[in-house]
């Protein structure tokens, strides 16, 4: 199985793990604090492996994260968080009833609590799943986007994990301009594109695949203009 366990920037780790069920990277994110570590996203169950082994690379245990903030509840993104016993864990909501009993009850469901504002500004975007959300984290810039934005099934860049994926964004721009996204979901998926775009990115963190970095604001204006041209284009039709 390829692995790749790389710094975005900073204090952040990025940890993507090839699934070869269902042939894409899945992405988790380590944020390494005074006070432990804060995972994004954790992949499959029969991931925590890989958890484990990148936490020990860090000087780190499971015990040591001490909070955990899902993008959304599909199983690619909360299975792994399991083995986070002192772990505060948050989801959206809008997306419990994609959680079997017992594991919805490791999760605190108010977003709105202190772990999670004093560092992190989110928004509800949807589209996705109904309580898919997207995460700022202040200190570092980074906005990390789970798989409202990603790169699901491609390769990662030419470039690496963690670069400014010149030939990701152009394949996200064809693939809006082409009509990827259905005209049914358009005016949400751009919705959530402008809540993106509030934060002052400069680095984007999906749920899978590469890790784009620089010019972020700029891409997502990009995606917007797009997606509105193709609307207006298959309204006049």
């Amino acid at each position: 199985m390829e692995v790749s366990f790389e710094r975005v920037v900073d204090n952040i780790y990025a940890l993507v793990i090839w699934d070869t069920e269902w042939k894409s990277y899945n992405n988790c994110y380590f944020i390494i604090q005074d006070n432990g570590v804060t995972l994004i996203d954790s992949g499959k169950g029969i991931h925590s492996k890989y958890i484990r082994k990148a936490l020990v690379e860090l000087g780190k245990t499971p015990e040591d994260v001490h909070l955990f903030l899902a993008t959304h509840g599909h199983e690619d993104h909360i299975e792994g968080s399991s083995i986070f016993k002192n772990a505060k864990k948050f989801i959206h909501s809008n997306d419990n009833n994609l959680i079997d009993s017992h594991e919805l009850s490791q999760f605190n469901n108010d977003l709105e609590d202190f772990e999670v504002i004093k560092e992190f500004e989110y928004d509800l975007v949807g589209y996705h799943t109904p309580g898919s959300v997207v995460f700022y984290h202040r200190p570092s810039k980074v906005v990390f986007t789970g798989d409202f934005l990603c790169f699901f099934g491609d390769p990662l860049s030419k470039d690496g994990l963690v670069s400014k994926g010149d030939d990701l964004r152009n394949e996200w721009v064809k693939y809006l301009r082409d009509g990827g996204v259905s005209t049914e979901q358009l005016n949400h998926f751009l919705g959530g594109l402008k809540k993106i775009n509030q934060f002052d990115s400069s680095v984007m963190c999906t749920g899978h695949g590469g890790v784009l970095v620089g010019n972020i604001k700029e891409f997502i204006s990009e995606l917007i203009d797009v997606g509105v041209q193709y609307s207006k284009r298959v309204s006049d039709c």
